[in-house]
C-alpha cells in the first residue's frame, strides 16, 4: 500500500486505535482499513479500494454524529482542514475535514461569520449536510440552504464538482440528505456580516424551572429573529471541574444570542430576569469568535446516545409534561434541551433541498450517557418522551440522531415525497451500497459493513 500519500492502518498496527479515536464513543469502529487521508487523491483511492473489495466506506472528521460501527474502510478526513475566505463575495471555501473552530476565526478576520452550530468542535461538512441549526439560523435559515457548491467523491470512485448547474439532482440530495452519497472533499458556502453579539447563559435553580419553562414557550412567541435562545435541563456532577455555583445542582441553563444593541437585548430579557436571580449569569457583549462559549457544551470524548425532533407551538401543558419526564424531582439519567426554532428556518431556499422542519417552532434534544446494560432502557425513555409530543411532532432532527437509529425515525426527518426521492437518488448513485455506514433511509443489499 505504498501508493497512499497519507498513513494507512490495519488492525494491530501502531496508530490504528489513535486514528479511530472519536468524540462520541457510543459506537466502536473496527474497520479493516483506516485511511488517514492527506489529500483528495487518498479519498479517491480509498473509495476505489472499498468498491473493488466489496467493503463499506465510513467517513470521520470528529465523530460527533455516530451511526453504525464500521468494519470496512474508514476515511479520516481531519487533516483536510484548509480554509479560504473570499471577503469580496462573502464565501468560504473549506476542505472536507475542517471544523467550525477552523472557519470562525478565519472569517472573523474580515468581519464575517458562518452559520455554524453551537459547538465549534463539530465538523463543517457533517453539520451542513444534515441541515445545520445554529444561532444565526433564525435570521438566515438552515446552513444547508447556503451551500454554493461541493467537491465530492461518489460511490464510483470519481471526484466531481456538484452545483446547481453541473448536477442538480445530486446538489438537491446532498444538501440535507446527510452523508449517504459520497465523501465531500470541499464545500463552498455563504458568510454573513457579523462580528459581535450580546449573549451568554443564565443558570436558574431547580425551584425556578417550572415557571421558566412556562414563561419560555410564551415569551419566544414575540422574539425577533435576531434573538436565538434555548434551555438545557441537566444535573451537574458534584466534581471539582464544575463551577462552584453549579456543582451537584439541577440547573435550567437559558442560552441567549442576540445580534443587536445590548440595551435592546436586556429589554427583551427583562421578563426572564424578573423570575429569579440566576445562580450564574454570563450574558454580555462578546466577539463572534466566542460564540462557542454560550452553550457551554462539553468537549469529548464521551459516550452519549442522542435523539431529537422538531415540534410545533407548545402550550403550558407541554411544559408540565417536560417536568414529569426530566424535571428536578425525577432524577432522569439524561439531559434535555428545548431550542427555539421558527423565523428564518421557515423560509424555503432559492434552490430546493430535502431539509425538514420548515414548520417547526422548537427542537427537542435528548442525550443519555451510555451505560451498555441500560441501553435498551435509555432508548425506551427517548421514545416515550417523543411519544408524549406526538400531537406537535414535526419530524426528526437529522443531526441529533444517535447510533443504530431505525429506518422509520430517519424517514421522519423528511417530507414523504422527499424521502422517496432521496431513496431513488441513493439507489441510483450508490447501487453497491458503499456508503451504508450512515443514517440510510432504507435497507439495501451491497457492501459489507
Amino acid at each position: 500500500m505504498s501508493d497512499w500519500n497519507g498513513s494507512v492502518f490495519t488492525p494491530g498496527d501502531d496508530g490504528y486505535a489513535a486514528e479511530l479515536n472519536t468524540n462520541n464513543q457510543s459506537v466502536e469502529h473496527r474497520p479493516a482499513l483506516v485511511v488517514a487521508a492527506a489529500d483528495t487523491a487518498d479519498v479517491v483511492r480509498a473509495v476505489q479500494y472499498a468498491r473493488a473489495h466489496g467493503l463499506s466506506v465510513a467517513v470521520q472528521t470528529t465523530g460527533h454524529g455516530m451511526s453504525l460501527p464500521s468494519d470496512g474502510v474508514l476515511i479520516s478526513t481531519q487533516r483536510l482542514n484548509r480554509v479560504e475566505i473570499d471577503a469580496g463575495t462573502r464565501i468560504a471555501r473549506v476542505q472536507g475535514g475542517a471544523r467550525w473552530l477552523d472557519v470562525i476565526p478565519a472569517a472573523a478576520a474580515y468581519g464575517l461569520a458562518p452559520l455554524n452550530g453551537s459547538s465549534p468542535q463539530v465538523g463543517v461538512v457533517g453539520f451542513m449536510l444534515g441541515g445545520g441549526v445554529g444561532m444565526l439560523g433564525r435570521q438566515h435559515g438552515y446552513a444547508a440552504d447556503h451551500i454554493r457548491s461541493l467537491r465530492i467523491v461518489t460511490a464510483d470512485g470519481e471526484e466531481r464538482r456538484v452545483d446547481p448547474d453541473s448536477d442538480p439532482e445530486l446538489f438537491w440530495a446532498v444538501r440535507g440528505g446527510k452523508g449517504n452519497l459520497g465523501v465531500v472533499t470541499q464545500i463552498e458556502f455563504d458568510l454573513f456580516e457579523v462580528s459581535d453579539l450580546y449573549g451568554g447563559g443564565l443558570y436558574f435553580p431547580a425551584e425556578t424551572v417550572a415557571q421558566l419553562l412556562e414563561l419560555y414557550v410564551a415569551w419566544t412567541l414575540d422574539l425577533p429573529r435576531t434573538m436565538s435562545t434555548s434551555i438545557l435541563l441537566s444535573r451537574y456532577p458534584d466534581i471539582e471541574q464544575v463551577r462552584a455555583e453549579l456543582r451537584g445542582k439541577y440547573v435550567a441553563h437559558l442560552r441567549v444570542a442576540y445580534f443587536g444593541p445590548a440595551e435592546e437585548a436586556e429589554r427583551l430579557l427583562r421578563p426572564v430576569r424578573e423570575l429569579d436571580a440566576p445562580l450564574l449569569d454570563t450574558v454580555g457583549a462578546m466577539p463572534y469568535t466566542d460564540i462557542g462559549t454560550i452553550h457551554h457544551e462539553p468537549v469529548g470524548p464521551y459516550s452519549v446516545y442522542e435523539s431529537g425532533f422538531y415540534t410545533g407551538y407548545l402550550a403550558a401543558s407541554d411544559t408540565r409534561t417536560i417536568l414529569k419526564r426530566v424535571g428536578p424531582d425525577v432524577n432522569a439519567p439524561l439531559i434535555f434541551e428545548l431550542r427555539h426554532h421558527g423565523g428564518g428556518y421557515r423560509t424555503l431556499p432559492a434552490i430546493s433541498n430535502p431539509v425538514g422542519g420548515r414548520d417547526a417552532e422548537f427542537t427537542i434534544y435528548i442525550g443519555s450517557v451510555i451505560d451498555p446494560p441500560a441501553m435498551t432502557t435509555d432508548k425506551a425513555i427517548h421514545t416515550a418522551i417523543r411519544d408524549d409530543f406526538a400531537h406537535v411532532d414535526r419530524g426528526t432532527v437529522l443531526n441529533f440522531l444517535g447510533a443504530h437509529t431505525d429506518f422509520e425515525t430517519i424517514h421522519r426527518a423528511f417530507l414523504p415525497e422527499d424521502a422517496g426521492r432521496l431513496i431513488a437518488v441513493q439507489q441510483k448513485r450508490d447501487p453497491q451500497n458503499v456508503f451504508c455506514i450512515n443514517h440510510r433511509l432504507a435497507a439495501q443489499e451491497g457492501a459489507s459493513h
